[in-house]
């Protein structure tokens, strides 16, 4: 394999201004395919040996659209050690990918989850997984809004505690696949909703009298989109036991939250191919997870599969080096999508189907052999 000291830019094909795209990592497989990607879509293809060797790029040069970064360089430079890539190649707001081999240490993993990666390519890297990146990036690849049984919900949350009132309750929120928007404090919530510009299907507030006081700081335009929207009023103990809060915005958001069992997750990091139906002529793409429970996954990607789909996933596990093959159904999913004011992690919810006992049992214990103690 060829080492590179530096970018190597191709100086064939480059449009001014064209999106560019990052590799970092060493000259490869990976980086052919996503160079053959990216100028099938008009984009520039970069590349830096280390996550430092772009460092000394020009502002004046388009930001980087989409990062891919070798799972060795998360390795080497530790946690923390690509915290700062983003802001050194001017790519805030870029999505990181991890390109990672079925038996990638889970301490790698556990890293790459730390800075923030949103997806992850597992090698070989085939030219369609990029391209696909690329076109939902570039919104070239329009995604059809899910049907009312899957559409999200958009709740805020608004507790006089600031943001760390919320922790808990929307972690859990949004691994329900649920949209949410935060606001430090009761008096900020009536603004937030008047920013995001739609009418939240629910109103959570932390504090006695704390909807009072949203109600009575509302603009006109913000009363009228709160108007009418169911609410809860917790206190600050109820918060801290965000699982018993589940059942009862799941009643009020009119969903059944129960299936994914999001409460009983633990961390569990590993690589995830899927595909849509059967493994015959299935098109297979990838993702990370970083937790599980017994009844499903939150499956990290750009490209989720659509909801109510049918899904194979074939579950790299780091720990014990096998290949755990299951069906499941979609819960929910969230594409790649500009979403300025909502929280909402990229990626889909899958819930198992049609695991037998021994398969659960197993299952089970690796979710326990993770759990804290």
């Amino acid at each position: 394999m060829r080492m590179a000291s530096g970018p190597v830019r191709p100086v064939i094909g480059e449009t001014p201004g064209a999106p560019r795209v990052l590799w970092v990592g060493v000259v490869g497989e990976a980086w052919l395919c996503l160079s053959r990607a990216a100028r099938a879509l008009g984009c520039e293809p970069v590349q830096a040996a280390v996550a430092g060797g772009v460092a000394g790029e020009s502002s004046s040069r388009a930001r980087p659209r989409l990062v891919l970064v070798h799972w060795r360089q998360v390795r080497e430079r530790g946690p923390g050690g690509l915290g700062g890539l983003k802001a050194r190649v001017g790519a805030s707001g870029a999505p990181l990918v991890l390109v990672a081999e079925p038996e990638t240490p889970a301490e790698v993993l556990e890293a790459a989850d730390a800075e923030g990666i949103e997806d992850c390519l597992v090698t070989p890297v085939s030219e369609a997984a990029v391209r696909a990146r690329l076109s939902a990036l570039l919104g070239k690849s329009p995604v059809a809004p899910p049907s009312e049984r899957y559409s999200p919900r958009v709740v805020l949350l608004a507790g006089a505690g600031g943001a760390r009132t919320w922790t808990g309750l929307g972690s859990l929120l949004e691994a329900c696949g649920h949209h949410l928007l935060y606001s430090a404090t009761v008096e900020g919530a009536a603004s937030r909703v008047e920013e995001h510009g739609a009418r939240p299907h629910l109103l959570v507030v932390a504090g006695d009298g704390a909807w009072g006081g949203v109600w009575a700081r509302a603009s006109a335009t913000a009363r009228a989109l709160l108007d009418g929207v169911p609410s809860l009023s917790v206190t600050p103990a109820e918060c801290a036991r965000a699982g018993a809060l589940l059942p009862r915005v799941h009643t009020l958001l009119g969903r059944d939250g129960a299936s994914l069992r999001v409460e009983e997750r633990v961390p569990f990091c590993c690589p995830v191919e899927f595909a849509e139906g059967e493994n015959k002529g299935a098109s297979w793409t990838s993702g990370v997870s970083f937790a599980m429970s017994p009844a499903g996954l939150f499956v990290r990607t750009l490209v989720p599969a659509r909801p109510g789909a049918a899904v194979t996933l074939r579950l790299h596990l780091p720990t014990t080096g096998e290949r755990l093959e299951s069906h499941g159904v979609v819960a929910w999913a969230n594409p790649c999508a500009q979403r300025e004011s909502l929280c909402a992690p990229h990626g889909m919810g899958v819930r198992f189907l049609g695991m037998g006992p021994p398969r659960l049992m197993h299952l089970r214990q690796l979710c326990q052999a993770t759990s804290p103690a």
